[in-house]
This record gives C-alpha cells, sequence and structure tokens, in this order.
C-alpha cells in the first residue's frame, strides 16, 4: 500500500512537468493582437458578441490584461475601423480619372465595412481621427480638389460620402442578420415588392403602379453607384456655378 502511495507521488510530479513543457506559448498581448482577435469575433459572431471578456477569451487571457492596452471598448471599436480602414488602397489623386478614383476608393471603404458584419453602425459620433482613417480622409480630399471642386464643397463632400458608405454597409449588415443575402431571397422579395407596388389602387398611387419595376430594380452595387454618381453629378455643377 505504502509502495503504491509512494509511485502516485513520484508520478505526479513528472506529468504536471510534461503538461507545462507542451503548452504552446501565448503569443505576447499588443494592441494590434487584441485588434485582429476582436475581428475575428465580428466575423464569426457579430460585432455584439465583442466584449472585453469575449475578445480576452478568445487571446486566452483575463479580461483585465487588455486594459492594459486599449481603455474601453469604445476604444476597441475605433482601433478595429482604422485595423479595417488600413485595408483601403490609396492612390495618387489624378485630375483626369477623379471620378473613377472615388468609386473606387469609396468601394474599397464599403468592402472594409462589410468585411465586419455591424461595424458601420458602431462608428463614433465624431470621425475617428486614427492613423488610417486620417490617410483616407486626406486621400478622397486630394481626389476631389484634383477634380476641380471647390475646397469648402470637397470637404464637405467627404462627410457625405462617407456617409452615403456607412449608410449602405448597414443596410446590408441588416439584411445578412435576417438572412436575405441569397440570389433566390432577393429574387423573391424582388418579385413581393413588385406585386405590393403593383397591386396598388392606380387611382391613389398612379406613378407607383406604373413604374413598379423601376423601384425595384438593380443590385445593391448598382444602387450605390447611383448614389455616389448622383451626388458627383451634383457636386461638379454646383463647383462650376459658384467655383469662380
Amino acid at each position: 500500500m505504502f509502495a503504491q502511495a509512494a509511485s502516485i507521488r513520484v508520478m505526479a510530479p513528472d506529468n504536471r512537468l510534461r503538461s507545462t513543457r507542451d503548452r504552446p506559448a501565448k503569443p505576447p498581448l499588443s494592441v494590434a493582437a487584441i485588434v485582429e482577435a476582436a475581428l475575428a469575433v465580428t466575423q464569426s459572431e457579430g460585432l455584439a458578441a465583442v466584449t472585453m471578456r469575449r475578445v480576452a477569451a478568445e487571446l486566452d487571457t483575463g479580461a483585465a490584461s487588455l486594459y492594459v492596452y486599449v481603455r474601453n471598448r469604445d476604444e476597441l471599436l475605433i482601433a478595429m475601423l482604422d485595423r479595417a480602414t488600413s485595408t483601403i488602397v490609396l492612390v495618387a489623386p489624378d485630375s483626369q480619372h477623379w471620378r473613377a478614383q472615388v468609386h473606387d476608393l469609396l468601394g474599397d471603404s464599403l468592402k472594409a465595412l462589410a468585411s465586419y458584419p455591424g461595424l458601420a453602425a458602431a462608428l463614433p459620433v465624431e470621425p475617428p481621427t486614427t492613423e488610417h482613417t486620417l490617410a483616407f480622409v486626406e486621400n478622397l480630399l486630394g481626389i476631389l480638389l484634383a477634380g476641380g471642386i471647390t475646397a469648402q464643397d470637397a470637404a464637405w463632400a467627404c462627410d457625405i460620402l462617407n456617409m452615403i458608405v456607412t449608410a449602405t454597409a448597414s443596410e446590408a449588415d441588416l439584411r445578412d442578420a435576417a438572412g436575405h443575402t441569397t440570389d433566390s431571397y432577393r429574387n423573391a422579395a424582388a418579385q413581393r415588392m413588385y406585386a405590393t407596388f403593383s397591386g396598388q389602387p392606380p387611382e391613389r398611387y398612379p406613378n407607383v403602379v406604373a413604374h413598379a419595376g423601376e423601384l425595384v430594380a438593380g443590385e445593391g452595387d448598382d444602387r450605390f453607384r447611383f448614389a455616389v454618381d448622383t451626388f458627383l453629378d451634383g457636386l461638379v455643377a454646383r463647383s462650376a456655378r459658384y467655383g469662380g
């Protein structure tokens, strides 16, 4: 009996040593590591799941450890936005192709937000002033100025164009959350809306009934491009009218 107990006492330390030695070392914590973990949680579970405790669990640490690097969840969200914005391809403003450059830049911005569901709706009221968000604004402003847009109009246009992007991304997030992303669902939804519009009393809603097809036409990309182009058309006309 005593021999068996002695055997147990000898074996236990060896098992503990092997367990500790074989466990993979955790990567060191940093702002970048925390942001990447938060973005991974966003992609797999949605932004609502991004809490300090959940992100800490993703990193195999305690929530208190995160506060050394980010003060709170709001600061984490801003850092996440900055990381997403870093994927946008910036270009040298070209006066001959400035409109195409605006479309490319905004398209990249929309893709960046769409990669992380819910991030667009969580943006702070005041525009973030992080490294990559400022670089994005700098590039967009420079492109608009290269296109001959007056300084004040170009500055305000940056805000409005960003609102078009975030509104489009937020709408896409709502569709994704409801599972309304498949081609079959979109086609069925368009048919339902067409039936609703065209089935209204024509004496009360003559335009809705007559143009039911136009009201439901176009994919999301078509409507996004239309919104940007329509705004740019007005911006160019305004600059031509008041630029001098």
